[in-house]
């Protein structure tokens, strides 16, 4: 039997033999990565594709006095491979442009949260022919119901370990499971022979938490939802986003403006204003990574810091803290990170993306939201974004429904409305106490006062 690779007595040689070969090395990072994972891919209500794979790897990260860097991986962790990498990161450093915005890479922590849920033995040792359970409760659904003609679909599963050493100090390593099942469902009318889609999904750390035939009911009632769609005129009429919705118009965008390097290139609309009232009180957004059993959950980032519970808009206000930060962004800021350093694998250096991003709910159930709208729009699903520059927003309502004396009625043809990312903050007049969790999402109902729709009926 192959005896598992210390990666601990790796990481220390590799560090050992990077510093004796360079006299200008200001500090180094070795990052061990172990993947595993079950993919099935449902196309036209079949199962089209099925792969399970893994992979290992390693890179080091050098950077000199200058602030000059150096990355080179390899999926080969006998001890040649390693040292020519090593070599191959330094000659890339040697080679490299001094950068005066890097200050050094995380020194030592002496303590980390304990979040709890973030493995499942089950899913680690789940088979590809268990798997297929999950593909088949899909197609079922599909099957048995006459309007449905077409489904695609997914169900995958990952096991993965990392390990995190540099020449400062850290020592840290941790494992986690996930899933996820997706269904996107074509349903026609056998009188108008319209067609509609519709589309749900869910992501988990555990196993037994994943009911794939509920997501692929739920996107079947979507898509009848939105079948014979009418027109409608121009107006300017109170906004309800379904969680959906409050993703692409709410928690997207901003998860892309407070990203601390599209802040610091000026590519983010919130330049200017922080510590400043941006929204209304309803708006309460937090970046959560320490939720027992979340799917962004961690106790620490790529780079070995520990991760925390961010708070980013309150009660409308913008915090001055407000930003996410890898080490690198916040070295240049001249703070610490908030331990949002994020990497695809062992061959990716570190960038910066969320863990938990979370809208917090409000005072109203959905129903009261939903009742008090005498004529308005329901918003599910828009293909658009909106421009995290400048935060205009203009685009397409794919899914949508009238609202008529506080019913959902009528699905939405050919219409748009178009808003400033500001107005739209400032304009929320109410949000749900129920919320869904989709993924790292966690969002509810909200309600946007005046929002000009554009419909094609004038």
């Amino acid at each position: 039997m192959q005896n598992k690779p210390d990666f601990y007595s790796m990481a220390s040689s590799a560090l050992k033999f990077a510093e004796n070969n360079n006299n200008n090395l200001k500090c180094a990072e070795i990052y061990f990565g172990k993947h595993k994972f079950i993919n099935i891919e449902i196309e036209e209500n079949s199962v089209k594709n099925n792969e399970i794979g893994s992979s290992l790897g390693v890179s080091i990260r050098v950077i000199d006095k200058r602030g000059s860097l150096g990355f080179s991986y390899t999926n080969n962790l006998e001890k040649k491979s390693i040292e020519k990498m090593i070599l191959n990161a330094l000659g890339m450093m040697n080679a490299g442009t001094g950068d005066s915005d890097f200050k050094n890479l995380p020194e030592l922590y002496k303590k980390y949260p304990i979040i709890k849920g973030l493995f499942d033995k089950e899913l680690k040792s789940l088979q590809i022919e268990d798997s297929l359970g999950y593909a088949k409760d899909l197609i079922n659904v599909c099957k048995e119901d006459e309007m449905a003609i077409s489904q695609s679909a997914d169900f995958s599963s990952s096991y993965s370990k990392m390990f995190v050493f540099n020449s400062n100090g850290i020592e840290v390593s941790g494992k986690v499971t996930s899933c996820s099942v997706t269904s996107n469902i074509i349903v026609k009318d056998k009188v108008s022979k319209e067609t509609s889609f519709g589309f749900d999904w869910q992501s988990s750390r555990n196993l037994n938490d994943i009911n794939a035939t509920e997501i692929a009911k739920n996107a079947l009632a979507k898509a009848k939802k939105n079948l014979n769609r009418i027109k409608v005129k121009n107006m300017k009429v109170p906004l309800i986003l379904t969680p959906n919705g409050t993703i692409s118009l709410i928690l997207n965008p901003l998860a892309s403006a407070i990203n601390a390097e599209t802040f610091q290139y000026k590519r983010s609309f919130l330049i200017g204003k922080r510590d400043e009232i941006i929204a209304t009180q309803h708006l309460n957004i937090e970046d959560n990574a320490l939720i027992d059993g979340a799917i962004g959950s961690s106790p620490f980032d790529a780079e070995g810091v520990p991760c925390k519970n961010k708070k980013i808009i309150q009660s409308g206000k913008f915090l001055q803290d407000g930003l996410l930060h890898n080490n690198y962004t916040a070295g240049k800021e001249g703070i610490e990170s908030t331990g949002n350093a994020v990497r695809n694998s062992f061959s990716s250096v570190p960038s910066i993306g969320i863990s938990n991003f979370i809208m917090k709910p409000g005072d109203f159930t959905q129903d009261e939201i939903i009742s008090d709208v005498k004529k308005g729009i329901i918003l599910e699903y828009t293909g658009d974004s909106p421009n995290i520059a400048t935060g205009d927003f203009s685009g397409l309502i794919l899914q949508g429904n009238v609202i008529k004396n506080g019913e959902i009625k009528e699905p939405l043809n050919e219409t748009m409305f178009g808003i400033n990312l500001f107005n739209l903050f400032k304009n929320i007049d109410a949000v749900s106490k129920e919320y869904k969790t989709y993924g790292r999402y966690k969002d509810p109902y909200v309600k946007i006062k005046d929002v000009q729709i554009i419909g094609a009926a004038n």
